[in-house]
């Protein structure tokens, strides 16, 4: 717009200098110079619409350029922000994961140290306890002398079971062999320790037979036979009589007055005919028997006796039965029942329910405890270092 207004300025100022020299009315002249600006406004006009609008459209070309410029310029920023936030984020995690594998690189190489150092303290016990059983190899220690004498007493313990049928012996040796174990001290010999106590309590469960008490209480009540009062026969007419006035007697309370007066005559007439002995109660027994016959009877008795002690000692519980039992009947039989004779007889059916049979339990158990240790110690003494599985493991490579 300024340049259209200058231009309009500099054509009139321009235009009277333009006309020609010749001299023209004032009219006319004016009339020519408006019609002279008419026609050079009517040209001029759409010379300055064109040129506005070729301006116009430069500017805006100019202004869509540098847009375009501008827009190509945020779009390769960004391009290259994404870009860069991509290798940033790329980066990030190739970061992670290296960090992850050095943290696990470090947690096994911790590992393999701690497995590196675990086998080294177990070669250093392995190498002291190898230098102790080498050092044993060359000497008796004296733990040897306590096992040695451990065994000798357990063996000793089921010897005399055996032989002797007594649980008393054998109990006091395995308390003297659990005592040895003892003194040694070893977290090992627990189990014989163990062993050695089943025994001892099958031991003390089975009981003590007294063998020697019942001997000799068989053997005085023996020596006691001598002493004993043999009962008296009576004759068979005396045994007859007295029947007949014992039923006398029994019938005469049955029967009526009359009936009783009437036998009586009768027993009266018949007790004539026959001898009637009396027997005195308050006088010494005559002995029917002969004296050869009485030792007999008393042998008898002794024998009995004697047959139960040997029984006690081969430990057969029906014949010791059977043996008193009988000498029970034949005192009853042949002897008189007076305190002696009924002491007897208690001390008799007394002994007669004893167990004479000793039940022997097995104790081998803690003689196969004590060999398995032993062999078990043995083959740890004089076992190599090579056949360790400590040395025959290898380190695990990371």
């Amino acid at each position: 717009m300024k340049l259209a207004e200058s231009g309009k300025k500099t054509k009139a100022a321009s235009s009277p200098d333009s006309k020609s020299p010749a001299t023209v009315t004032p009219n006319e002249s004016d009339k020519d110079t408006l019609s002279l600006e008419k026609g050079s406004n009517a040209k001029k006009f759409p010379l300055i619409k064109v040129m506005v609008f070729l301006i116009l459209l430069l500017l805006v070309s100019g202004a869509g350029w540098l847009g375009w410029q501008q827009w190509q310029v945020q779009a390769r920023q960004s391009d290259q922000l994404a870009l860069v936030t991509m290798e940033l984020n790329e980066q990030l995690k190739r970061s992670a994961t290296v960090d992850s594998a050095i943290a696990l690189t470090r947690r096994n190489q911790q590992e393999q140290a701690d497995l590196f150092i675990k086998k080294i303290n177990d070669l250093q016990l392995q190498v002291t306890a190898q230098g102790a059983r080498i050092a044993e190899l060359g000497s008796t220690s004296r733990s040897d002398w306590y096992l040695s004498e451990a065994t000798y007493l357990a063996r000793l313990a089921s010897q005399r079971l055996q032989t002797e049928r007594s649980t008393k012996n054998p109990i006091a040796l395995l308390l003297q062999v659990d005592a040895i174990l003892v003194k040694l001290d070893e977290s090992d010999l627990l189990a014989v320790r163990s062993a050695i106590a089943e025994d001892i309590s099958r031991l003390r469960l089975a009981g003590e037979v007294d063998v020697e008490g019942v001997i000799l209480e068989l053997n005085a009540l023996s020596r006691q036979i001598d002493q004993l009062e043999l009962i008296e026969f009576a004759t068979k007419e005396a045994s007859v009589s007295e029947k007949s006035e014992g039923t006398a007697l029994v019938g005469t309370e049955e029967e009526t007055l009359s009936q009783r007066f009437s036998n009586s005559i009768s027993e009266f007439s018949q007790g004539l005919s026959k001898l009637i002995k009396v027997r005195q109660r308050d006088r010494p027994i005559e002995p029917i028997l002969l004296a050869s016959e009485e030792v007999i009877v008393r042998n008898n008795l002794r024998l009995f006796l004697q047959q139960a002690a040997n029984a006690v000692l081969r430990e057969e519980q029906d014949i010791y039965t059977i043996s008193l039992g009988g000498a029970q009947e034949w005192l009853t039989t042949h002897f008189q029942m007076n305190p002696s004779s009924t002491l007897l007889q208690d001390r008799l059916a007394y002994l007669e329910k004893k167990n004479i049979v000793q039940e022997l339990p097995n104790i081998n158990r803690s003689i196969r405890a004590l060999e398995a240790f032993l062999v078990v110690r043995e083959s740890r003494i004089i076992g190599v270092l090579e056949n360790d599985p400590v040395l025959d493991s290898e380190p695990t490579r990371p």
